[in-house]
């Protein structure tokens, strides 16, 4: 009986070498790394103008400007007459103006005003039956 050995009585300690494991957790994950395909998400495209100096568009044909405040009111200005129009009279103006002619409508919009307001504004000329808006942004007075 002096040469049975019982369980936990062993002289010896075995070790699990680790190196091979890790070895081949590298190699996954170069694998993965180069294999993953990475998908450009695709945004909504943006019509933005090119940047270009005021003087080369032609304001000559635009008769109609319409400038949005940054408290909120809504000027019009048909050749050398402004006069305060509000959000509220921007359809029946522009529904007047294209019944003569149709020509761009040119909206102002100074630094610190809504976007909300500009969206109403732009939708309200586009209901009245406008064509061509173009938007600037002006400083405050």
């Amino acid at each position: 009986m002096r040469n049975k050995k019982h369980l936990g009585e062993s002289d010896e300690m075995t070790e699990i070498n680790i190196s091979p494991l890790i070895d081949m957790v590298f190699i996954l994950l170069i694998f993965f790394i180069v294999t993953t395909v990475f998908v450009e998400e695709k945004g909504m495209a943006a019509n933005t103008p090119d940047p270009a100096p005021a003087e080369d568009q032609d304001e000559e044909k635009i008769r109609l400007s319409l400038t949005i405040k940054k408290n909120g009111e809504v000027f019009s200005k048909l050749g050398p007459v402004e006069k305060n129009i509000g959000v509220g009279g921007v359809r029946a103006l522009v529904q007047q103006e294209m019944q003569r002619e149709q020509y761009p409508i040119m909206i102002n919009v100074e630094k610190e005003s809504l976007v909300a307001t500009y969206v109403t504004v732009h939708d309200t000329c586009l209901i009245a039956g406008a064509e061509g808006i173009t938007m600037k942004v002006i400083q405050s007075e």
